[in-house]
């Protein structure tokens, strides 16, 4: 069962957090995207700046591992060399714990979603949310627990600002209108958003090969636990043409539609979404 209404909105928005005194902020550019964390302290036990490092250090080993564009990755000299072995190579728990999370998707997806393609393999669609959750297990190790870690819109979200929820929204997705919907976030998830309104052509239809398209604008998806498993089954979804509302219904996926209906935006969220931000 889903709810549906009609919007103008779609893709994540971040709202812009106050400007507590105990607000740390760091960003920078990775992945051809840009990133942000914003954290509040329960201690001084750490500057910035070691963490800073760390996250940069960590940024730049997922990268190295993931990056198409990057000759000398693991990745590419893999497609180049399919007699390599991912167990033999750096980065394989990585490989591993995507490849586990793919396969989960891919199953339950009926195989709209796949980093497998032509002979060639291509994380773009997981290794964000996987770099946003390796981000956020460092936060944690150095003891914050009210933070919020974004890459490229791939977000996760935990604890709170001083006396104030995290906030994000939906925007436009033809961006003739401003206006967005504000969502209070009341625990702890991620969140990721999949459409290609930014970049058309980019999301294909593993069947066929061919750039996806139908109807549906965006899809937003929000897990527990994994950015990783959210963004690969914002794709998924968004890849499944007409089967998005049933496999999502299907599986109690918390996901958020925008799709064009006789050229009027509408929006369709699952019940599970709603209880999520309730």
């Amino acid at each position: 069962m889903v709810r549906s209404s009609t919007y103008f909105f779609l893709s994540l928005f971040l709202i812009a957090c106050s400007n507590s005194s105990n607000q740390s902020v760091v960003n920078g550019e990775a992945f051809g995207t840009t990133w942000q964390i914003k954290f509040y302290k329960n201690t001084t036990d750490f500057k910035d700046q070691e963490l800073e490092l760390k996250i940069n250090n960590e940024l730049e080993r997922i990268d190295s591992i993931f990056s198409l564009y990057d000759k000398n990755s693991t990745i590419s000299q893999i497609n180049q060399d399919q007699s390599l072995q991912w167990n033999r190579s750096i980065g394989y728990e990585d490989f591993s714990k995507l490849i586990e999370i793919s396969d989960e998707v891919t199953y339950k997806s009926g195989g709209y979603y796949k980093v497998f393609i032509n002979g060639k393999w291509d994380f773009n669609s997981i290794a964000k949310g996987y770099a946003v959750d390796r981000l956020s297990q460092i936060l944690e190790s150095y003891g914050l627990t009210n933070y919020m870690v974004e890459i490229g819109g791939e977000i996760k979200f935990s604890g709170k600002k001083p006396q104030l929820n995290w906030t994000f929204a939906i925007i436009d997705p033809t961006f003739e209108e401003r206006l967005f919907e504000e969502f209070q976030v009341n625990k702890n998830f991620s969140i990721a958003t999949s459409g290609n309104y930014r970049n058309p052509g980019h999301i294909i239809d593993p069947s066929s090969k061919i750039s996806v398209e139908s109807n549906l604008l965006s899809v937003s998806v929000i897990d527990e636990v994994s950015t990783a498993k959210a963004d690969a089954w914002a794709t998924a979804l968004f890849a499944s043409k007409e089967d998005w509302l049933s496999i999502a219904d299907n599986y109690n996926l918390a996901a958020f539609f925008i799709y064009k209906d006789n050229k009027v935006i509408k929006s369709i969220s699952t019940d599970r979404w709603q209880e999520m931000l309730r």
